[in-house]
């Protein structure tokens, strides 16, 4: 009997695994296709401008902002559970949308995609968090990290691959089926029991959660505006194939796949050292981009970049977990990931004005300044901390 109560818990942890693996990559790998592709399509299919590029960008990242700090938090277990499973469905026909899409509806389907992601990406993190044991979450947290840089670099080398047979447009029309498989799954993902009772939790007063949010906003700043202008700038720059731009953007994410499963093996014990090195490590990735001349340092300084990629969000949630009991996790992980997205909305719009008025790498100059003005604050943040604790 007991050995099989044991054999039926591991089966139902392997389930439960897999099912938050697959729909990671499914998500994570059809969503960066989006961000990266969606700035492709309106800049050489609809003839947008770089602020309007920025725009557009900054527009899915909006609406995913109001969807998670505004619905998500609010709403009960079951209706989040029913809230995932309608976005799946959804976030699949939006990608047959765009493939149809023209100048006015491509602002419409990028709303909705925003608001989707609202309900969906912060229920994954919730769910990959749920087990009580603390080993088994955070080994659970980084095989949810590690599929994430996973689907980041199969996503790009699959629509590499893809583009030199089919256009842009017919890209997304493939990429519908990796919503098809989330939607199938999504019912069997295991959302949290919650008391009746509502429980206030400050959340921004809690300095692990600050420390979480400068740690990830001194990569997600220039990590947003890569995503919407790096593959146009390498394009115009060097004069090569969006095939070629794709491949790029997967060379940046191998490294920082390779990132994430050295902290899968090796986990880290000082935060704050950890954290530190992730941001300088950003700093320099830049200041070898803006000196870079040719393709091959460009490529270069996206691999460099690659390595504080895979270890800002996972320095971050495990700083998350650290932080908060159970029953606050859903609320911190959603304004966290809210954060994240308010991120995405300022800095596409802000960069895609400045890219337009003085260029792409004097606007990294500027990024570049403030990522060091949050390594400041960053550090005082955990001075702060370590004496009231």
């Amino acid at each position: 009997m007991i050995k099989n109560k044991v054999s039926s818990s591991s089966i139902s942890f392997i389930h439960i695994v897999l099912i938050i693996m697959i729909i990671t990559f499914s998500i994570r790998a059809s969503n960066n296709m989006l961000t990266t592709s969606v700035p492709l399509l309106v800049k050489y299919y609809f003839g947008f401008s770089e602020t309007e590029v920025g725009l557009i960008s900054a527009l899915i990242s909006f609406t995913t902002f109001l969807t998670t700090a505004i619905l998500n938090v609010k709403l009960s277990a079951n209706k989040r559970r029913m809230a995932f499973i309608i976005s799946n469905f959804v976030y699949m026909l939006v990608f047959l949308g765009i493939w149809v899409s023209n100048f006015y509806s491509i602002w419409i389907l990028s709303a909705v995609m925003g608001i989707l992601l609202g309900f969906i990406m912060p229920n994954i993190i919730t769910s990959a968090g749920l087990f009580s044991d603390p080993k088994t979450r955070d080994r659970v947290l980084s095989i949810y990290t590690v599929v994430l840089s996973f689907s980041l670099i199969i996503g790009p080398l699959i629509e590499s691959e893809l583009l030199k047979f089919v256009n842009i447009r017919e890209a997304f029309l493939i990429f519908a089926s990796f919503g098809f498989l989330s939607f199938v799954l999504s019912p069997f993902m295991k959302f949290p029991i919650e008391n009746k009772k509502k429980v206030k939790v400050k959340v921004f007063s809690n300095y692990g959660f600050r420390s979480a949010v400068f740690n990830i906003m001194a990569y997600n700043i220039p990590f947003a505006v890569l995503i919407a202008f790096a593959g146009i700038y390498e394009k115009d720059t060097f004069d090569i194939s969006l095939s070629l731009v794709t491949l790029v953007f997967s060379l940046f994410f191998l490294t920082s796949f390779l990132s994430r499963i050295y902290l899968s093996v090796k986990p880290p014990r000082n935060i704050k050292f950890m954290m530190n090195e992730t941001i300088i490590l950003t700093f320099i990735g830049i200041m070898v981009m803006i000196l870079s001349r040719n393709l091959d340092i460009f490529i270069v300084s996206f691999m460099l970049l690659g390595i504080p990629h895979g270890f800002a969000y996972p320095t971050s949630i495990i700083t998350l977990g650290r932080s908060f009991k159970d029953k606050f996790r859903n609320a911190a992980n959603s304004y966290f990931f809210a954060i994240m997205m308010a991120v995405g909305v300022l800095l596409p719009t802000l960069s895609g004005f400045s890219i337009d008025n003085v260029g792409f790498k004097l606007t990294f100059v500027f990024i570049a300044l403030l990522i060091l003005v949050l390594l400041i604050l960053n550090n005082l943040n955990f001075r702060k901390w370590k004496i009231n604790v």
